[in-house]
C-alpha cells in the first residue's frame, strides 16, 4: 500500500453510486428512444426529435428546435456519498425562456437495503422512475403528446 492510499478513506457508496448512474443511463436512452417513438408517431420530424448525450458524468437530453428543453443531469460525488444534480432549461421561443429548475437528488441506501435516489421528504426512485422523471421535462417541448411513464417500483 502506497503512502497516497493510506491516508484515504473511500467514498461512501461509491460503487454503488456508479452503478445505479449506469443504469439510470440504460433508462435514459430507453425513455428518449421511446419519447422519439412516439413523437414520429405524431408526426414530428425527424430533425426536431430529442437527443441524449452522455459525456463526463452526465446524461443529457436535448430538443434544440421550439419549445425547446435541456435536461442535464450530472453525477457528483460528494464527502458524504453521490449525488445527481439536475438542471432543466429551455426556451418557448427566440427570447422567451422557461423558468430553469435545479434540483439535487443523494444517490443513498434506503432502510430495505435499496440503492435509490432520495427526492424531496425521503421518497425513494429506481434508476428506471428518475428516468422516467427527466423525460418527463419533455412535456413543454411535446405538449400534444402523452409521454410514457413507468409505473413506481418503489416510491414512497
Amino acid at each position: 500500500m502506497s503512502a497516497a492510499t493510506v491516508g484515504r478513506a473511500p467514498l461512501p457508496l461509491y460503487h454503488e453510486g456508479l452503478a445505479f448512474w449506469e443504469q439510470l443511463a440504460r433508462e435514459c436512452q430507453r425513455h428518449a428512444e421511446t419519447v422519439n417513438s412516439i413523437a414520429t408517431d405524431h408526426g414530428v420530424d425527424p430533425s426536431q426529435l430529442v437527443e441524449l448525450k452522455f459525456a463526463n458524468n452526465k446524461i443529457v437530453f436535448v430538443r434544440g428546435v421550439y419549445p425547446s428543453t435541456e435536461i442535464t443531469a450530472t453525477l457528483n460525488f460528494e464527502r458524504w456519498g453521490p449525488l445527481i444534480r439536475i438542471k432543466v432549461t429551455g426556451h418557448q421561443e427566440g427570447e422567451l425562456r422557461f423558468y430553469p429548475e435545479e434540483q439535487e437528488v443523494p444517490i443513498a441506501r434506503d432502510l430495505d437495503n435499496r440503492i435509490v435516489a432520495v427526492f424531496g421528504e425521503g421518497r425513494s426512485y429506481s434508476p428506471s422512475e428518475v428516468a422516467s422523471y427527466l423525460a418527463q421535462h419533455l412535456r413543454r417541448s411535446f405538449p400534444e403528446m402523452s409521454l410514457p411513464c413507468v409505473p413506481a417500483e418503489f416510491a414512497y
